[in-house]
């Protein structure tokens, strides 16, 4: 299929467009005048209003990993929001958008259910030992003692949402912490931002990525996804900002394939490699968390 001329050019705008990320067809600007001196109100009350942040913004939709090539090859700092401020940014809206459309979104997590189910006072437990060296009282205590152990060791973690268990000072403490943290969307990136970060660490070695630039790809990373659970909030009327595994790998194959330069295979291979070892990372941390808390638990006071 011929394309017409027109359809042509704007085709070549539109590589120039991601290749500088400067927008070819838009006519400059004409300077405004002032009057008196002006203060910066709107972007201290809203970042996305301020040239950086929009710029990272729509580059993150349009041209995420032509971004990240800017950034961390070309030493383009100037022109965006430094990797981890825009995590910051862009996590601490995204809490307060969910916070607003979606008030008890944390109320029914897994962490919650599992918190909610220790506080009742008597919970029944049914273990079959007959092939077993210990008894049906001896295994029904162990069991009970594993869910004791791992719920105080999640509600530390969540003393903010609980304020009736912080009952000591250094709970209180914590507590404020958290609160202070969860404020900015902190939780909501934290492991991610770690595990990816490791992922991209030692895969991405052959091309010459510095764990620095691999950090720095991966904050943005998160922030691209990130924008598109807000949208997916709002085209959902707040019913869900879940995007799913395969959504993630497109956006994920994308960035790796506007990022690296490299051919669409290479991008798929090195997106599903990226895949198995976040994975298996979180497979290890998983295990080895799980052998923490058996050893407490048969060995603890």
């Amino acid at each position: 299929m011929k394309l017409s001329p027109r359809m042509v050019a704007r085709w070549r705008l539109f590589r120039i467009y991601l290749e500088t990320g400067s927008i070819p067809w838009r006519k400059p600007e004409k300077k405004r005048k002032r009057r008196g001196v002006y203060m910066g109100a709107r972007e201290a009350l809203i970042p996305f209003l301020n040239q950086d942040a929009k710029r990272t913004f729509t580059d993150l939709i349009f041209r995420p990993g032509y971004l990240m090539r800017d950034y961390i090859q070309r030493g383009r700092h100037e022109q965006y929001l430094a990797p981890f401020t825009a995590l910051l940014v862009f996590y601490s809206v995204f809490t307060l958008l969910t916070a607003v459309v979606q008030p008890s979104a944390g109320r029914y997590s897994l962490a919650e259910i599992f918190i909610e189910a220790a506080k009742r006072e008597n919970i029944e437990l049914e273990a079959d030992t007959d092939d077993m060296i210990v008894t049906k009282e001896q295994m029904e205590q162990y069991i009970l003692r594993f869910f004791k152990i791992s719920s105080r060791a999640i509600l530390l973690t969540r003393l903010d949402l609980h304020p009736e268990a912080a009952d000591t000072p250094w709970k209180q403490s914590l507590a404020a912490v958290e609160a202070n943290l969860r404020s900015k969307g902190i939780p909501r990136f934290l492991g991610n931002f770690l595990l990816l970060w490791l992922a991209m660490v030692l895969l991405l070695r052959k091309y010459q990525i510095r764990s620095s630039g691999a950090a720095a790809a991966s904050a943005y990373v998160l922030c691209q996804f990130c924008v598109f659970m807000a949208l997916a909030l709002l085209l959902t009327l707040g019913k869900s900002s879940e995007l799913g595994i395969l959504i993630l790998g497109v956006l994920l194959f994308i960035d790796y394939r506007q990022w690296l330069q490299i051919g669409n295979r290479k991008a798929l291979w090195l997106t599903i490699k990226t895949g198995l070892v976040y994975y298996a990372a979180i497979g290890l941390f998983y295990t080895l968390l799980g052998t923490v808390l058996i050893l407490l638990t048969f060995y603890g006071a």
